[in-house]
């Protein structure tokens, strides 16, 4: 492939890998903390937005979040509720909430980002880290759609803080176990039908062959 424009020098007999699989494109996300650049792009796109809303309150998300959305719609992709949104999140889980704020408290006092800044209980009130039980973090989880709207993707920062692996593994059984089958069943039972699921390569390759398929019976016609 050869490629020139405006914000890098030109690509020469260029081959991207790996390949788009099945020739259909992954699904794009724009990613931002505080940028409402990055929310105009993606609604101009029609693609999707991820707000990593894991370091500053919620207003300020709202804002980039709300944005992004009245500009998907702006530009004709659907109602504003139907745009694709994804959300950060952080966690530390115990089976006890006591002894779970006991052990990450000196990992939060001495992290390389939030430590020796706000104290843990200030910290946790103002964004989404829950420090606490499975099910203080299905609790505080399912509260992000009353801030946002209902959104498409929940990704969680696990391995932070300077966690130790062993620590991060029993983390991931906790959320695998007691946590993601409860969000699950939450957020597809409270998705309104108007507002799209995910997006997957297989939705993908599924929207490309109706297309192709309606394209093909018009010519027919």
């Amino acid at each position: 492939m050869n490629w020139s424009g405006k914000f890098r020098t030109p690509l020469q007999n260029f081959t991207s890998t790996p390949r788009p699989l099945d020739g259909v494109a992954p699904f794009v996300w724009h990613g931002s903390i505080r940028t409402p650049q990055i929310a105009e792009v993606a609604a101009y796109y029609g693609d999707g937005f991820f707000a990593n809303n894991i370091f500053w309150p919620k207003e300020h998300y709202q804002q980039l979040i709300g944005l992004y959305r009245e500009r998907y719609e702006h530009y004709g992709h659907g109602k504003a509720d139907q745009a694709i949104v994804g959300l950060g999140g952080q966690f530390f889980m115990r089976k006890n909430s006591q002894d779970a704020v006991k052990e990450f408290r000196p990992y939060f006092d001495n992290a390389p980002v939030y430590g020796h800044g706000p104290s843990l209980e200030d910290f946790t009130a103002q964004t989404p880290l829950t420090v606490g039980s499975a099910q203080e973090v299905i609790e505080k989880t399912l509260t992000f759609r009353e801030y946002f709207g209902d959104y498409q993707r929940q990704l969680f920062l696990i391995d932070h803080a300077g966690l130790p692996l062993k620590t991060v593994l029993e983390q991931l059984d906790l959320f695998g176990e007691e946590v993601l089958p409860v969000l699950r069943q939450e957020y597809a039972e409270k998705r309104p039908a108007h507002v799209p699921e995910p997006p997957t390569h297989a939705g993908r390759v599924a929207a490309l062959l109706a297309s192709q398929d309606a394209a093909k019976a018009t010519s027919e016609a």
